[in-house]
């Protein structure tokens, strides 16, 4: 619950009206389109990680007879999710390498 929470804040910070001044000469399309495609890339892996749990239960329940499909859920799920970290990372070092220039 709590992550959900906190990727649902993090979303809402992203979208493109949030904090916005009117600025006619701003590219919404862009901009939305490259929100619109960091929010599915997020819901994606957040879809990963529920079907490893979801496969997680039904091989506890007895409703999955392999233990390899479960595993195999978990690590597409792990792999998603370090890759969503590394990005955030390297956008992260990008932000602080830009800040650090002097005009």
């Amino acid at each position: 619950m709590k992550a959900e929470m906190l990727f649902n804040n993090a979303i809402s910070v992203l979208q493109p009206g949030y904090g916005k001044k009117d600025n006619p000469n701003s590219t919404d399309n862009n901009r939305t389109g490259f929100f619109s495609y960091l929010n599915n890339a997020l819901q994606e892996v957040d879809n990963l990680q529920k079907e490893a749990d979801e496969s997680a239960k039904k091989l506890v329940l007895g409703d999955q007879d392999h233990l390899h499909n479960t595993m195999i859920a978990y690590e597409k799920a792990n792999l998603a999710l370090q890759l969503t970290i590394e990005v955030r990372n390297k956008l992260l070092e990008s932000y602080q390498e830009i800040m650090r220039m002097q005009m």
